[in-house]
């Protein structure tokens, strides 16, 4: 067993650590989809994200069955998601330099290799990102190991572990049956010449993970009633516009991993076409097939690079293999400074690549998970909201929801826009005529924005969002929120009984500089002194209404109750600053 190797461990476990500290607390809105669908698993109500007809709005069925496991002993689910993504960073790591300390190459080039991915920021920002990224490429680094063991060591009994993790692959991501479909075809050519070696890929490399997709496929027919998840359904189109964004994103993603990258592409390069090695066309096989997939479906919208992740995994092992294969040595001193000087500035090329960085700007998740866990304590548990952002604020707010841009609703995937595959990735679609129908009591875009994406350039033109929905600047602490309420929702809206009817203070606006705040579990709108605050309801009847005794007090006598055919205009003026809660009126009897 060689020696420096446990050092080296330790080694990349401090930088893992700093990298990680770094990024820290960047957490992907989508993981947060994730953790939705396991707290419901957790609390009986199945993998849905609503209640309704369910929809497989996640991608990554084993992880969320890890987290829910977490969960259900009492971990938080979102240290859970964490942790699992350190543990599974640490094993790729460890999987890594435990294998190849047993081979006969050099230590310096397996250092050099694992170095530089540890000091990639996709690897930490993602090991901390909540997604099931770092799980997917431990389970990729095993299956990598073991084809070298079949190929490389002649070792052909490794099939049978290679099976399980070509298994695990198949269903912690759809496209993780990718890698199966390529191993068995590359071995089925390596071992063309022996029937029984043959058979064996066949029903093991090939057959077993097959039995672990189809089990997904007669689970998702089962219980969701399709055979293709709704991630696919929101995401992928195969169009020019997308090819096009897929192609760039890869070129962005080589740039931004320049050092990796370069010398993983020329050890390819050496081990394939100079050397003619059969592991090296295994690993050229898979980049290939999986780059161009990434083309296809348009490239990601994630920070750090997510979708390059197995292709840096892959170009590891070339580097090992090809700079063994090179028997350079380092003996040279340019060789050494070269060596120390791709060391040094690596880490540091990588913090000026913009796609890194934002990671470390995004935070505004936990500004949604506040808003959400706000909403939860001030309104009803019936209380349906629309979002864009399907995470953070339905995960923290666990109200009923409907996701605007389909990734989570039955029916909006379905139904796309004529464009759809010539705008941004997995934003795209949105019907407002569909989201409205569902009398949602408050739209939200984003964290609480302006109207933004397909769906809102709809909902601006659309006349019932327009009558039926009030602007309302909501701040808290030091955050402020645009939401849309619906002044007749069931829960956020007017309350009319019999002769009296009240009316939440949060709806009534005025012309600019609208102000509500979230308060002791109340959403109280600021109203200042010798200001109008108006609101107008339609389709209320012929009966006649005035301001309750007790908060005509309030306001000026200029305030009045005016009617224009069925629409009334309710106008008030404070006489001081107050804090509005409810406006109640009484019925006018003439």
């Amino acid at each position: 067993m060689k020696t420096g190797y446990d050092s080296f461990f330790y080694f990349t476990l401090i930088i893992f650590s700093l990298g990680c500290y770094y990024h820290y607390p960047f957490l992907s809105d989508d993981s947060l989809i994730s953790l939705r669908y396991a707290q419901r698993f957790i609390e009986g109500k199945g993998l849905t994200w609503n209640d309704g007809h369910p929809v497989e709005g996640y991608s990554n069925l084993l992880w969320v069955l890890l987290i829910s496991f977490f969960g259900k002993l009492g971990v938080d689910l979102i240290l859970a998601t964490r942790i699992l993504g350190i543990l599974c960073s640490v094993g790729t790591l460890a999987i890594i330099l435990s294998y190849f300390k047993t081979k006969n190459i050099k230590k310096q080039y397996v250092f050099l290799a694992v170095f530089l991915l540890v000091t990639t920021p996709c690897f930490t920002v993602w090991a901390i990102g909540g997604l099931e990224q770092p799980f997917y490429i431990l389970l990729l680094t095993l299956a990598l190991t073991e084809v070298s063991k079949i190929v490389n060591d002649k070792n052909s009994g490794r099939m049978y572990y290679l099976s399980l993790w070509l298994g695990l692959l198949a269903i912690i991501r759809p496209d993780g049956f990718l890698f199966t479909i390529i191993t068995a075809a590359f071995l089925l050519f390596v071992f063309r010449k022996s029937n029984r070696d043959l058979i064996k890929v066949f029903f093991i490399v090939a057959l077993v993970p097959a039995l672990f997709l189809s089990g997904q496929l007669i689970f998702r027919y089962h219980f969701y009633g399709e055979l293709v998840p709704n991630t696919a359904l929101v995401k992928v189109k195969v169009t020019l516009h997308h090819i096009l964004r897929g192609g760039f994103y890869i070129l962005k993603s080589f740039v931004g991993t320049l050092l990796l990258s370069v010398l993983g592409l020329y050890g390819l390069f050496h081990l394939v076409y100079q050397k003619r090695n059969a592991f090296g066309y295994y690993l050229l096989l898979n980049a290939a097939a999986w780059t161009a997939y990434v083309v296809l479906v348009g490239g990601d919208i994630f920070p750090a690079f997510r979708h390059y992740y197995p292709v840096l995994i892959l170009l590891v092992f070339a580097i090992i293999f090809s700079l063994d294969n090179l028997q350079t040595g380092l003996k040279t001193k340019k060789l050494r400074t070269g060596f120390i000087i791709l060391i040094i500035i690596n880490p540091f090329v990588q913090l000026l690549i913009p796609a890194n960085e934002y990671a470390i700007g995004e935070r505004w998740e936990f500004r949604g998970l506040k808003l959400g866990k706000t909403l939860k304590n001030t309104f009803p548990e019936t209380t349906l909201i629309a979002v864009t952002a399907a995470g953070c604020i339905p995960y923290a707010s666990e109200l009923p929801a409907i996701d605007m841009l389909g990734l989570n609703d039955y029916y909006t995937p379905r139904h796309p826009p004529k464009n759809f595959g010539t705008g941004s990735l997995a934003h795209e679609l949105g019907d407002a005529r569909y989201v409205l129908g569902r009398n949602p009591d408050i739209i939200i875009y984003f964290i609480g924005a302006d109207l933004n994406f397909n769906i809102g350039e709809q909902m601006k033109v659309n006349p019932v969002f327009k009558n039926n929905y009030v602007k309302v600047v909501a701040k808290q602490s030091d955050d402020e929120h645009i939401l849309y309420f619906n002044k007749y929702g069931k829960s956020t809206g007017i309350l009319k009984k019999e002769d009296i009817m009240i009316i939440p203070g949060y709806l009534m606006s005025a012309d600019s500089n609208d102000e509500s705040v979230f308060k002791n579990g109340k959403l109280l709108n600021h109203l200042q002194k010798g200001k109008k605050y108006n609101l107008y309801l339609q389709n209320l009847g012929s009966r006649k209404w005035e301001i309750s005794k007790e908060a005509s007090t309030l306001f000026s006598p200029d305030s009045k109750i005016s009617y224009i055919g069925n629409t009334i205009n309710i106008e008030i003026i404070p006489k001081k600053e107050i804090f509005l809660e409810t406006l109640p009126l009484h019925r006018k009897y003439e």
